[in-house]
């Protein structure tokens, strides 16, 4: 069996006269239609705002809490030449969101300068510390951007301090705002703008906009990689800023961006929201991972070539500092976890890891384990261990820790992730609660996280019409997930892993004439599996596009991939060796007492062996072995039904017998004849010579010997054969050797002599 990750939810909807009817007027797919009902567009007017994302439909920047008095303030700044600080923050989102707004104070004239705080010294958000540094240093306006919501401590201090604060921030409102000169937020309580998903970025945008008095074309590329980053909800006005900022990234004028897009190996004729998930955002976190996220900034403003080159490279520099540091990391903390199965929650820590990319390491461990995991470093100096928690579906982190929030240093987050420090002393306070917590509030019993699936299609149905049809709902993010299809194919083949590590999988998909490629990154553990399910997987996975060497085909990109029948290795073989019994954990089942014998001294010692009626499955193993081949299919269907299907069969059927097809009738009768008309036929020594003069093969020859015996129509003593007087008529294939060998014929056919896909079929039918 191969379980699935998810719960997988079949879209069920059945395509109305009303969706033919748009789909019609339109001339699009019904598919497409089908899709967007699904997500809640049902008439015609809310499709096509939402397949043709305008720059007008963008909404007046004035409608959002505090926009006037906040831009009336900053332009009286600007007035007066008073110094501003943006205040920003070391993620995507937030050196996006600086980025556009700095620039626009710029091109305003004002008197302006950024700061981004530095995570391991300035820690999140409003630093009082670093406000009055600011201040101090001639700030008298301080503008937020994607953060300061929850900057009480530092607004006062602002405040004290005969400077105002401006926030604007996405992030969600506490009970208790702080006392700021303005608070641009599109969920302000009470005054909330139409659509409330942006990211800080969103927010920086509509802020230019408003100061601006136009919508800043010039910045699509910007909000586009802070929306995208920060996976926001890719709808409505997001779904319009990221539609054009892929636009303006094909063609972006910024020389930091150019460069950066090169060494991300994106080509400017392809760029879409991947391109941002996994080129440009990675490359713009890592600064704030691993060192100053100021240099992001800078990149992304500068329009001097050299300088953005120069950056660009030391950006590109830190990303492989990054990538390195979280493999080193995960690797010792997957060995670790390794060590703990038996637990329901992961807590890793080493000394001085590095504390930027223990929530990715995180991250990695949960999906591989799929367990609430936190990771800390350790500093020896101090004692403290410093980390990064992360969460499955179901599970509140948040709350979990929150229980023992009084022995920590430091702690906050949210139900799926979570930062915290804690004193040596109070770690095993921490390790223990945490077990305790999962255990009691029934994390076994949580669901698995829903898998929305749009359509089951056939391996057939993929075409680059219907690729091309999806890419209309592009592009593709959190509330507009790229669609998924289930595949019920009829066989994979060439399974086959890939990666350093053989991390990764890719097979095939055959029906009928029909065949196509599927990537199945991190599940490279299942080839084995796959090819013991060939004939019997389910598949889910969205369509991908992929150039290779000049040509472009379709692949299927995995998102899960199950199968609930039993694994089957046919390894069918008509010898057998020491090596073949060999494995661990495994029960060996025999059909026949002699060749049982023969083998039992092979058996590895922690494996058993038994005959097939004498099993025992009390204990669980890995593997059972069906060493020779039944003499009926009764016998062999007695076995299956009483194992599991969670057990692997591997399936030596061993067989030394040369079974041929039941004599003729008139076999029968010539060797009747035969034996009536000679006497004392030495039986053992002339067996040879009696089958070429009956044209009978031997071992058939020898099969009709004992059916006669039986009947009585014969008798051998002393190897010497003579015929019986006035034998009584009797029904040849009521004997016990009749029946044996037709139950052998019926095994033959069945097990021996067909395919492995036909083998497979006949096993899965009999559970």
């Amino acid at each position: 069996m191969i379980p699935a990750k998810f719960d997988w939810q079949l879209n069920q909807n059945v395509l109305s006269d009303e969706q033919k009817d748009i789909a019609t007027e339109l001339g699009i797919s019904p598919l497409i239609i089908s899709i967007l009902f699904s997500r809640g567009y049902k008439n015609i007017d809310d499709i096509k705002s939402f397949l043709t994302p305008q720059i007008e439909n963008l909404r007046d920047p004035y409608l959002m809490h505090d926009m006037q008095k906040a831009c009336d303030r900053i332009k009286k700044a600007i007035e007066n030449n008073e110094k501003i600080t943006v205040y920003g923050d070391y993620d995507a989102d937030g050196i996006t969101s600086t980025s556009v707004m700095y620039e626009t104070l710029v091109n305003l004239g004002a008197n302006v300068t950024y700061f981004i705080p530095n995570r391991f010294k300035d820690g999140y958000g409003p630093n009082p510390k670093k406000y009055e540094e600011i201040i101090n240093d001639g700030t008298s306006l301080i503008v937020t951007v994607d953060n300061g919501i929850s900057g009480n401590k530092s607004v006062e201090l602002a405040n004290n301090m005969n400077c105002d604060v401006i926030i604007t921030d996405h992030h969600k409102i506490p009970d208790d705002l702080p006392e700021a000169y303005a608070i641009v937020h599109a969920r302000y309580p009470g005054d909330e703008y139409p659509f409330g998903d942006f990211s800080g970025v969103g927010i920086a945008f509509k802020v230019a906009t408003a100061l601006l008095e136009e919508i800043p074309e010039e910045y699509f590329d910007l909000a586009a990689i802070g929306t995208v980053a920060d996976l926001v909800s890719l709808t409505d006005e997001n779904r319009i800023l990221v539609k054009y900022g892929l636009q303006e990234l094909s063609d972006t004028q910024r020389p930091g961006l150019m460069h950066l897009e090169q060494l991300a190996g994106l080509k400017a004729d392809n760029i879409n929201e991947q391109s941002i998930s996994f080129g440009l955002a990675p490359r713009l976190n890592a600064l704030g991972r691993i060192s100053d996220a100021t240099t992001g900034v800078k990149l992304l403003t500068t329009f001097d070539d050299e300088v953005a080159d120069d950056l660009s490279h030391d950006t590109e520099n830190e990303n492989k500092k990054r990538r390195k540091l979280v493999d080193d990391i995960f690797l010792q903390a997957s060995k670790m976890a390794s060590n703990n199965t038996d637990k329901h929650t992961i807590i890793v820590y080493g000394d001085n890891w590095h504390e930027g990319v223990v929530g990715i390491v995180a991250s990695r461990l949960v999906e591989k384990y799929n367990k609430p995991t936190i990771v800390m470093s350790h500093n020896p100096e101090t004692g403290i261990y410093k980390g990064s928690g992360r969460s499955v579906e179901g599970f509140d982190l948040f709350d979990a820790i929150n229980g023992i929030h009084e022995n920590m240093v430091s702690f906050g987050g949210h139900s799926m992730a979570i930062g915290l420090s804690i004193r040596s002393d109070d770690l095993n306070t921490l390790i223990n609660h945490f077990e305790d917590y999962a255990v009691n509030n029934g994390i076994e019993k949580l669901q698995k996280p829903k898998l929305l699936i749009s359509k089951k299609i056939q391996v057939s149905d993929v075409t680059k019409q219907l690729f091309d049809n999806l890419q209309m709902l592009s592009p593709f993010g959190t509330d507009n997930e790229y669609p998924i299809f289930e595949f019920e194919p009829q066989m994979v083949t060439n399974v086959q892993t890939m990666g350093k590590s053989n991390e990764h999988l890719k097979f095939q998909m055959l029906d009928d004439n029909s065949k196509i490629n599927v990537l199945a990154f991190k599940n490279g553990k299942l080839a084995s599996h796959l090819e013991s399910l060939s004939d019997c997987v389910h598949v889910a996975g969205h369509l991908e596009k992929n150039t290779w060497k000049g040509r472009t085909t379709i692949q299927v990109m995995n998102d899960d991939i199950y199968s609930d029948d039993v694994e089957i290795v046919d390894l069918r073989s008509n010898q057998l060796n020491k090596s073949m019994f060999q494995y661990s954990n495994s029960l060996y089942v025999f059909f026949h007492e002699k060749v049982y014998k023969q083998i039992l001294p092979f058996i590895e010692k922690y494996s058993k062996a038994c005959l097939y009626n004498n099993l025992s499955l009390e204990e669980n193993f890995d593997n059972i072995i069906f060493v020779d081949c039944p003499d009926s299919f009764e016998s062999f269907n007695l076995v299956l039904n009483a194992i599991s299907k969670n057990n692997k069969l591997i399936l030596y059927l061993y067989n030394n017998n040369i079974l041929h097809e039941m004599p003729t009738r008139s076999q029968y009768a010539d060797l009747f004849r035969f034996v009536e008309g000679h006497k004392d036929i030495k039986i053992y020594d002339d067996i040879d010579l009696l089958s070429d003069y009956l044209r009978i093969d031997k071992s058939n020859l020898a099969f009709m010997i004992n059916v006669f015996k039986e009947l009585n129509f014969i008798s051998i003593e002393n190897g010497i054969m003579n015929g019986n007087r006035n034998p009584e008529s009797s029904d040849i294939t009521l004997t016990k050797s009749y029946i044996l060998r037709k139950h052998q014929l019926n095994v033959k056919k069945k097990l021996l002599d067909v395919d492995n896909t036909t083998l497979n079929q006949i096993i899965r039918s009999c559970f």
